[in-house]
């Protein structure tokens, strides 16, 4: 692993961080606006909007963490833990609009 490609990635998903909980906080503020929702419903939206930007945080401290104890190339898939947890956001939404 780079230390170089470390660092870019890290300042990646910390970006990505920020604008995921800006995602999760307007479109969790227009469902929420509009429709009428239950109260399991409103307690995940709320949570998305911890949840989004924390799984870009922690992706990002696992591969600090695996670059510090010389993990190989592999150790990068973990960049994309956030777009999994976005998925099933979006499904979440998805499911709700209905």
């Amino acid at each position: 692993m780079s230390l170089g490609w470390v660092i870019a990635g890290t300042f990646g998903e910390l970006m990505l961080a920020f604008f995921l909980f800006m995602i999760a906080v307007f479109a969790g503020g227009g469902l929420a606006n509009g429709n009428s929702l239950s109260q399991r419903q409103i307690l995940l939206l709320d949570l998305s909007m911890l949840a989004l930007p924390a799984s870009a945080v922690v992706s990002a401290g696992v591969v600090i963490y695996l670059y510090i104890t010389d993990a190989g190339p592999a150790a990068y898939w973990w960049y994309g833990l956030p777009a999994a947890v976005v998925v099933l956001y979006a499904l979440f939404v998805s499911s709700i609009k209905r």
